[in-house]
């Protein structure tokens, strides 16, 4: 409920898992979105030329499936091996940091990972299903996005919008904003 309050909802379609990542990842200012056709590519960029912040985490939310962990200090630590960092945990990377005004990020592994990958790592490591907790794993099905293995800007900027934390929202809704008016 928390999390609906914060993005908020509008009448219409959310985008599909592969229009949310082609339109992260134009964003973020990559070219490369083999993964749908040019027609699809072309309302993409025009949709991106006039929208608003505020529709950008609407029509996104279908980018993973998000699933809630806790885990203890050391498990955190050996998950974020295991994840394309994202939200706060994302900050440990210094250029990340400097880009969104944060720091830290060491006390939970938030990130993404492939399709089932969630309950492997449950069952690897002990993992609790916590709505509250301090791991969370965001599954995904479209690979594509995530070009040399890290996670798009615009994506880290979503991922910060869910935080309950002021100061990690208000930097992604900044990082969002700029990208739009790229």
């Amino acid at each position: 409920m928390d999390q609906l309050a914060r993005v908020g909802t509008r009448h219409g379609r959310p985008w599909t898992e592969e229009n949310a990542w082609a339109a992260l990842t134009l964003l973020s200012g990559e070219t490369k979105v083999g993964w749908i056709g040019s027609s699809e590519l072309s309302r993409l960029k025009e949709k991106l030329r006039t929208m608003e912040s505020a529709e950008l985490p609407i029509l996104a939310r279908r980018r993973a499936s998000v699933r809630h962990f806790r885990g203890t200090p050391d498990v955190v630590q050996l998950l974020r091996t295991h994840l394309l960092l994202s939200g706060a945990a994302a900050m440990a990377d210094d250029d990340i940091a400097e880009r969104f005004g944060l720091t830290g990020g060491a006390g939970a592994a938030e990130g993404y990972a492939g399709a089932g990958d969630a309950d492997a790592l449950r069952d690897a490591y002990g993992l609790i299903e916590d709505r509250e907790g301090n791991v969370v794993i965001r599954e995904v099905t479209v690979t594509g996005a995530f070009a040399e293995g890290k996670v798009p800007v615009a994506a880290i900027a979503l991922d910060l919008l869910e935080s309950p934390a002021t100061r990690e929202r208000s930097a992604g809704q900044r990082v969002i904003k700029e990208l739009l008016a790229a």
